[in-house]
C-alpha cells in the first residue's frame, strides 16, 4: 500500500473539498448573521411601526455610537485572538484574561469620555441616568464582541449563532415592552439590557471548559509574538479599525446634519440589508484565517474552500436583493422603499467588489503585513468621503451608495492582482502530524 490509513485519513480533508472545518465554522458564523440580520430585519421593522421616524434616527445614531466605541474599545484584540489563540497553547488562558482587562478598562474611560464631549448631545438624552446606561451598555458591548472572536481562535464558532441568536430574540421580545417604558430611549433600552445575559453564559464557557480544553490539547504550534511585534501589528490593525468602525457613524452624523433623522432612519435601515451578505463574506474570512493558522499545510485548500462558499451564496444573493430591493423595504414601510431602494440597489453591486479587499486581509494576517490593510483603508476612506460629501446634497442618501461602489471598486481594481499572486504560492502538503508514509 502507498499510505497508512491514518495518513489517507488525515489528507482527507484535503481531498473532500467541503469537508472540514472550516465550512463548519464559517457556516456556524454565517447563521449568526443571517439568523441575527433576519431576527434584526424584524427588530427594526416593529420598530419602524411602534416608534416615531425621528426616535428611529435618534435611538440608531446612538447604536451606532456605541458600537463605534465598543469597537475601538477592543484595541484590536479581535483580530488578534482569531490569528492566534488556535496557537496561543498553555498561554491561552492569560492571553484572554490580560486582554479582557485591558478592553474593558479602555471602553470605561472611552465611554465617559464620549459622553462628556457634547459629540453625543443630539441623540442621547441630558440625564446623568441615561450618560451612566450608554457607559454601562459600551462595556457590556465590548466584552459581547470580544468574545466571538475568542470563540473563533478557539475553532468553537458553532456557539457563536447560539449566542446571537438568543440575544437578538431577547431584544426583539423585549423592544414593545421597552418603547412602552420610554417612546425615545426604549429601542436603545431594548438593544442593550439582553447583552449582559450572553456575557455571563459564554464566560463562563470559555474559562472552565473551552480554554481549559485548549490549553490541555498542548503547547504552542508557533511562536506567538513578542510584545513589541504584538504592537506593531496591534496598532496596524487599530488603525484599520478607526477606518471601519468610524465611517459608518461618521456618516450617520452627517445624514442628520444635513437631511435630517427621518433620512438617516432610511440610511440606516437599508445599510443594516446589504450589510447581511458583507457579514457572510466576513464570516467566510474569519474562518479561513483560523484555519489556515492553525493548518498552514493545506492553505491553498482552505482558500479554495473559502472562494467557493462566496461565489455560492454571494451571487444569488446579490441579484434577488437587486430584483427584490423594494419588496424588502417595505418591510419597513412605503416611505422606507421609496426613499432606499436605489441606496440598496448601490450597496448591493458594491458587495462582489468587496470580497477582493476581504479575502486580500487573511493573507495579510497570515503574513503579519497588517500595515498594508490600513494603508487600503485609508485610501478607500478618502474615496469614499471625496465621493460622498458633494453628492449628498443633489443625490441625498444614495450617495452614499455612490461613493461605496467607487471606492470598493478602485480597491477591487487594486488588490486583485495582488491577491491573485498571493494565491499562487499557496500549495498543499501533508499535515507534518500525520503518520509517516509506508513502504510494501
Amino acid at each position: 500500500m502507498k499510505k497508512s490509513e491514518s495518513n489517507s485519513e488525515a489528507d482527507g480533508s484535503i481531498r473532500r473539498p467541503w469537508a472540514g472545518r472550516l465550512i463548519q465554522n464559517a457556516l456556524a458564523l454565517v447563521v449568526s448573521a443571517g439568523g441575527t440580520a433576519v431576527v434584526g430585519v424584524a427588530f427594526w421593522g416593529i420598530a419602524a411601526h411602534l416608534a416615531s421616524p425621528a426616535a428611529v434616527g435618534r435611538t440608531s445614531a446612538e447604536i451606532a455610537a456605541m458600537v463605534l466605541v465598543a469597537n475601538l474599545a477592543q484595541l484590536s484584540f479581535g483580530s488578534i485572538f482569531e490569528r492566534f489563540l488556535p496557537v496561543a497553547g498553555s498561554q491561552t488562558r492569560t492571553f484572554v484574561r490580560r486582554a479582557y482587562v485591558m478592553c474593558v478598562s479602555f471602553a470605561f474611560v472611552a465611554s465617559i469620555v464620549y459622553v462628556s464631549s457634547g459629540l453625543a448631545r443630539n441623540f442621547i438624552p441630558s440625564s446623568i441616568l441615561w450618560h451612566a446606561f450608554f457607559v454601562v451598555s459600551v462595556v457590556m458591548w465590548t466584552i459581547f464582541i470580544l468574545q466571538d472572536s475568542v470563540l473563533v481562535g478557539l475553532r468553537s464558532a458553532r456557539w457563536v449563532p447560539v449566542e446571537n441568536i438568543l440575544y437578538a430574540i431577547a431584544k426583539l421580545a423585549l423592544l414593545p415592552l421597552m418603547i412602552a417604558f420610554s417612546a425615545s430611549q426604549g429601542i436603545f433600552v431594548a438593544w442593550s439590557v439582553p447583552v449582559s445575559l450572553t456575557i455571563i453564559g459564554v464566560t463562563w464557557y470559555l474559562f472552565s471548559k473551552r480554554i481549559p480544553e485548549h490549553e490541555a490539547a498542548g503547547g504552542p504550534r508557533e511562536s506567538l509574538p513578542q510584545t513589541r511585534e504584538l504592537v506593531f501589528l496591534a496598532g496596524a490593525q487599530y488603525a484599520t479599525l478607526l477606518f471601519s468602525v468610524f465611517t459608518p457613524s461618521i456618516i450617520s452624523l452627517i445624514v442628520i446634519e444635513r437631511l435630517g433623522a427621518v433620512a438617516n432612519a432610511h440610511y440606516y435601515v437599508t445599510a443594516l440589508i446589504s450589510s447581511g451578505l458583507v457579514l457572510f463574506n466576513l464570516s467566510i474570512e474569519r474562518s479561513f484565517l483560523v484555519e489556515a493558522a492553525s493548518e498552514p499545510y493545506a492553505l491553498r485548500h482552505h482558500a479554495n474552500v473559502a472562494m467557493a462558499a462566496m461565489a455560492t451564496v454571494l451571487i444569488p444573493g446579490v441579484l434577488i436583493g437587486l430584483i427584490f430591493a423594494p419588496e424588502l423595504l417595505r418591510i419597513f414601510g412605503a416611505e422606507y422603499a421609496a426613499k432606499g431602494t436605489t441606496l440598496l440597489r448601490l450597496l448591493l453591486l458594491s458587495v462582489p467588489l468587496s470580497t477582493v479587499s476581504i479575502f486580500y486581509s487573511s493573507f495579510a494576517w497570515l503574513d503579519k503585513k497588517v500595515w498594508w490593510m490600513a494603508a487600503r483603508d485609508l485610501v478607500s476612506v478618502l474615496i469614499y468621503f471625496a465621493v460622498i460629501l458633494p453628492l449628498m446634497g443633489r443625490f441625498g442618501i444614495n450617495a452614499i451608495g455612490i461613493g461605496t461602489l467607487v471606492s470598493s471598486g478602485v480597491l477591487a481594481i487594486f488588490f486583485l492582482p495582488i491577491t491573485i499572486r498571493r494565491y499562487r504560492m499557496t500549495s498543499n502538503t501533508h499535515d507534518p502530524r500525520a503518520a509517516p508514509e509506508t513502504t510494501p
